[in-house]
């Protein structure tokens, strides 16, 4: 559960490097990212399981066949180096970085992003589990988008405290990225509950359930709102202040979907 919990976090900030305007980010944010980065790259290394059972669903591990049960370990061995490779490149790239080299560290970028997205897809289509791949690939994109656009968002924000003339452009575009993302994880989260019957659900599971709602799914709507507005005033210690409180509730929000997918076998 915990190395699901890393990758989808990795998986999301690197893809939020690649999507968001580089140009007017400041490289030294970039250094500080890649060293972030390189830290749960490094911890996913060390808590893949060579089972590859960690994040499946209960029901899904014991109906699962012998069949099934090697291929899962067989994706968490490609997990296991898609990793490595990711963090192998993070810390030359932090160099690149520190040195301005934007070009090589742009390259960078891509090359990890690429692997850690690659390695969230291999692990949905490897995963022993009962709901459809559809339902997996989207609620574990929607997870990373979520978790990836609130972290960085927040970090970005910080930024500001030691480059106040960087544009407000970078942090503004988190604002409809995170909106974005929030809906696709509701989306998930409403065709997850269409596969289980809601009867089964006991007063501690409604209660994950309604953390799962307004921490991964609502807390991300209403930061995008406030950020935005308070980005109208150029006030980035406001705006970062929110999105810190927001990242707590996005985390115990994706915490939450895990207990409920290790009892169920289904994103929610």
């Amino acid at each position: 559960m915990i190395a699901l919990f890393v990758l989808k976090l990795a998986a999301g900030i690197s893809l939020m490097w690649l999507l968001m305007p580089r140009r007017e980010v400041a490289d030294g944010f970039f250094r500080i990212q890649m060293l972030v980065v390189l830290g749960l790259t490094v911890l996913l290394v060390l808590a893949v399981e060579p089972a590859a059972l960690t994040g499946f669903g209960r029901s899904a591990v014991a109906a699962a066949s012998e069949r099934e049960l090697a291929t899962a370990a067989a994706g968490a061995e490609w997990l296991r180096k898609l990793a490595f490779a990711a963090a192998a490149v993070a810390w030359p790239a932090h160099i690149f970085w520190k040195l301005g080299r934007r070009t090589p560290g742009t390259l960078s970028i891509w090359i990890i992003s690429l692997s850690l997205t690659a390695a969230l897809v291999v692990q949905a289509v490897t995963a022993a589990r009962t709901g459809p791949l559809w339902l997996q690939l989207l609620a574990d994109v929607g997870s990373a988008a979520v978790l990836g656009a609130t972290l960085t968002a927040m970090l970005l924000g910080h930024w500001y405290l030691t480059t106040p003339t960087m544009s407000l452009q970078p942090l503004r575009w988190f604002c409809p990225v995170l909106a974005i993302a929030a809906l696709v994880r509701l989306a998930a989260t409403l065709s997850g509950l269409l596969e289980i019957d809601l009867q089964t659900l006991d007063l501690i599971r409604w209660l994950w359930l309604s953390l799962r709602v307004l921490g991964g799914v609502l807390g991300p709507l209403l930061a995008a709102i406030l950020v935005r507005s308070i980005l109208q005033y150029r006030n980035t210690q406001s705006a970062t202040g929110v999105l810190f409180a927001i990242l707590i509730l996005v985390f115990m929000g994706e915490m939450s979907a895990a207990l409920l997918e290790r009892d169920f076998g289904l994103p929610l």
